[in-house]
């Protein structure tokens, strides 16, 4: 995922006023929303008093509490999908493309701390297609990873023994954590972090870690 969002105004700015904005305005305001109340106690009324308008308007916008829940979703896995085409297009050796996709993977959860808390804690909200969709996306995800582990197990560039499926899922489970624990206000910025971690992850499969 890019460091370029649509949820400036999760992070305190202001949300564009201009009327071709306005649908951008609802899903930053839906995930300010969603990530402050959850989406179980989060109202139509929540959302249009963020959006700053009035509730029976707002439904012009939106077809149903859910179905804009799957907006942010669907923002998230286009973000998501650049990453992956921006790694997937590197002419590097295996272990700099995973460097450089956790690199820019992490800090776009950083940079989008109440996007990617929303995409991980509020996905099994979903419902039908909906949850579906996800689910398969969230594998899709997790294969491309993985192939990338695969990659530099097959080139030697591992440690011996490295079991490609067992270190996918130590990595995801510590990089799906960062918007849990960072703070913007802390002694140390998004590009530091996530660096750190992108290290960490090929220390990992080096046997460095």
């Amino acid at each position: 995922m890019g460091p370029e969002t649509a949820t400036s105004a999760a992070r305190g700015v202001a949300p564009p006023t201009g009327r071709r904005n306005r649908d951008a305005d609802v899903v930053a305001a839906a995930i300010n929303v969603f990530w402050r109340k959850g989406y179980a106690d989060a109202s139509v009324q929540d959302l249009a008093d963020e959006v700053g308008v009035l509730k029976g308007s707002l439904y012009h916008y939106i077809e149903s509490k859910e179905a804009l829940l799957m907006r942010v979703f669907d923002l998230a896995h286009e973000q998501a999908q650049e990453t992956i085409d921006y790694a997937a297009a590197l002419d590097v050796p295996p272990l700099e493309r995973v460097r450089r996709y956790f690199e820019r993977h992490v800090r776009w959860y950083l940079d989008n701390i109440e996007h990617a808390s929303v995409f991980f804690r509020e996905w099994r909200s979903l419902t039908g297609p909906n949850l579906q969709t996800v689910k398969r996306r969230r594998r899709s995800y997790a294969r491309f990873i993985g192939g990338m582990i695969e990659e530099c197990r097959l080139a030697g560039a591992t440690a011996p023994g490295v079991d490609s499926r067992i270190v996918l899922v130590y990595v995801l489970s510590a990089v799906n954590a960062a918007p849990d624990w960072y703070r913007r206000e802390g002694p140390d910025d998004a590009g530091t972090i996530a660096a750190a971690y992108a290290d960490f992850v090929v220390g990992t499969l080096v046997g460095a870690a």
